[in-house]
């Protein structure tokens, strides 16, 4: 049973703090049983919007791929590795040259949009070669993350499609910051 409540009061006795919660008569409420253990949860109640940034992100890579796919068959998750690769967030590292390959297996076992490529030999390291590693978007800056929107939009845009107010994007992005600085 599950049940949204206002006015909860703590009333403090001997056996410790007693919680007082109205609720509505429910059939629920009239089963609960006082030598019966019961899982509480109580956070507060907050607000919820229909659409954070991440899931707009992955709408537009889905609409993208519907318009692509009326040529050949394109994934959402082929749009957001190429958005990935064209917008940016990316790492240089060095790696000795015999373990490459299973760096960059690694490497991009975190994610669809987590993608390495072995861009050549070091010019200052022998026996090692660089590797281009992109981040996936689960850890991107506000910084990146709008860039990485603004570069799907941008490909939206070139196909011709109507896409949602410029300011309602930005309030995803920077609501999605605020919520990237609380997990930190």
């Amino acid at each position: 049973m599950k049940l949204t409540a206002k006015g909860i009061e703590l009333l403090r006795s001997p056996m410790g703090v007693m919680l007082v919660i109205p609720a509505p008569h429910d059939n629920d409420l009239s089963k609960i049983k006082p030598d019966k253990e019961y899982d509480v949860e109580i956070k507060e109640k907050r607000k919820q919007r229909s659409l954070t940034a991440n899931n707009y992100m992955w709408l537009i890579c889905q609409k993208i791929a519907n318009v692509l796919s009326k040529h050949s068959y394109t994934s959402k998750d082929d749009v957001y590795r190429k958005a990935i690769l064209d917008s940016g967030a990316f790492t240089y590292v060095p790696i000795r040259e015999d373990a490459v390959d299973r760096y960059i297996q690694v490497w991009q076992s975190g994610g669809t949009g987590w993608i390495a490529a072995d861009v050549g030999k070091c010019q200052n390291l022998d026996g090692f070669h660089n590797v281009k590693c992109y981040h996936g978007s689960s850890v991107y800056t506000v910084e990146e993350m709008q860039r990485l929107i603004d570069c799907l939009v941008d490909e939206y845009n070139q196909l011709g499609i109507k896409l949602d107010d410029s300011d309602y994007i930005q309030s995803l992005v920077r609501e999605w910051g605020n919520e990237q600085k609380k997990k930190a």
